[in-house]
Parts: C-alpha cells; structure tokens; sequence
C-alpha cells in the first residue's frame, strides 16, 4: 500500500488555519454589516420616532385621583375668540403647517379602552398633525371591571381611505346600560400633542390606564400646494354621528393638548 506523507510543518498549517479563520471572519463581519445597515434603513422611521419621543419629562406631581366617572368638561368660545386664538401649528414630524382654530377649552378624565399611534404617516396634513388616537371612557363605562366585562374596543386607521375609527363590540346582550349611555360616553379622541413632551407623555398612555388630558377642541384649517382650502372641523358633543349638521366631518374630537395626566404624574 502506497503512503502518502504530508510534509507541511506544524507552524505552516496553523498558519494556514489562522488566514482561513481571518478570511471568515472577515465574511461575517461584512455580512453583520449588511444585516445592520439594512435593519437600520427598514427601522429607520422607528428608531428616529422613539429617539425623538422615547422619553417624557414629568412637569409636575398631583395626588389627588382622576375621577373617571366625571362627565368632560368644555367651554365654547365665542366667534371673537375663536379668531383671536387661531394660531399656525407646525407639525412634530415633518414640515408642514396648518391653522388651529380653537372652539372650547376641553378636559378629559377617562379609562383608556383603546389607543393606536403609528411612526410611518402619510404626507396628508391631518396625519401630520395628528399623530396620536385615544380611546375613552367614563361615567359608568370609566371602571375597567365593568367595561372589560361588557365591552371590547379597539382603535384602527383604514389605510385605504385613511379614516380613523374606534371600534366596540358589545359582549353581552344584557348590558345593564342602554346603547344610548354607552355611545355617549366613550369617545376616540385625535390627539394635536402641543410639543414634544405632550407626544412622549402620551405614548407612555397603556390600556385601561385613568388619564386627563386638557386642551382645546380645534379645526384644522390647511391649503394643499395647489391651493386648495380643506377644514377639518371637530365634533362639539359627545351624542353627535358624524352624519348630519355643520359638523358632519366626523363625531371624533380634535384635540390641541398642553397637559396630559397620567396616574399623579403631570406632562406639559
């Protein structure tokens, strides 16, 4: 039988082990590169949304409770103040402005049944300056035990025509509250955080969370590149449907918020 010998030192075969290992190496960290700069360009909106918002900045501190069984409290403005109080409002994510044309001081004291909020907006002027939709609750509906009994929500943004709408189902048909009672109190709420703070504050909001949150209730008033005029204008009660009368762009209220409430902790 032929032998075949190798005849390479001990030094030599390291050494070309040692070139293999580095030219591995070298392999993987170019495709750990990739993998990272590709991560990094599809997360990008992400990763600049929660550096931007990640982190909210307490204002101050109040212990007393938030009452979720208060009916909102609202103050209409008269036209003059309506026209002394518009103000131009320039968005948070982007660069496009928009007039507020506030309508009442508004607060809100509610259970979170449901809220939604996205880092990926389309170029429309109302996704620019509403970035954030919250769903609540009160009077009776504003205990969770109750309402997690007898009700489910959830809020959601048709991607097709860009409507946002708060959906509820009913679990019982025994609900010891008319459809009536419940329709009038629970409200989905497209939140104009007034800065930065207002908009971290309100991403740290979880369901069945007790917020106040406080503002005004604005119309939104913006002309396209085209020159086009568009209002959106805000709901005023909490009984209307969005399909009749001068405020027939939807039964949602449109808040400006300056301060958001969240347990005993305060953000402005």
């Amino acid at each position: 039988m032929e032998q075949v010998f190798n005849y390479s030192t001990t030094a030599e075969i390291d050494a070309r082990l040692y070139k293999d290992v580095i030219a591995n190496e070298e392999k993987i960290a170019k495709i750990c590169f990739i993998v990272y700069l590709l991560l990094l360009f599809i997360f990008r909106g992400w990763i600049g949304y929660w550096l931007k918002f990640g982190i909210a900045i307490p204002s101050k501190y109040d212990n007393t409770p938030i009452n979720s069984e208060l009916e909102p409290i609202q103050n209409n403005y008269t036209k003059e103040e309506q026209e002394n109080k518009t103000f131009i409002y320039k968005s948070l994510i982007n660069n496009k402005k928009v007039s507020l044309i506030p309508q009442a001081h508004y607060k809100l004291s509610g259970l979170t049944v449901a809220y939604n909020y996205t880092f990926l907006f389309k170029e429309s002027f109302f996704d620019s300056t509403a970035l954030y939709d919250l769903g609540s609750t009160w009077g009776k509906l504003g205990d969770k035990e109750f309402y997690d009994k007898y009700f489910k929500s959830y809020s959601a943004k048709t991607e097709i025509t860009g409507s946002r709408v708060l959906w509820t189902e009913f679990k019982s048909r025994e609900t010891p509250v008319s459809i009536q009672y419940a329709t009038s109190h629970w409200a989905h709420s497209h939140i104009i955080p007034a800065n930065r703070n207002i908009m971290a504050a309100m991403i740290k909001i979880k369901q069945w969370d007790i917020v106040q949150i406080e503002g005004e209730l604005v119309d939104i008033a913006y002309v396209t590149p085209s020159g086009k005029k568009l209002l959106y204008k805000t709901s005023m009660s909490r009984t209307d449907t969005g399909s009749e009368g001068d405020r027939g762009n939807g039964s949602c209220e449109t808040i400006y918020v300056t301060s958001v409430k969240i347990g005993n902790t305060i953000y402005k």
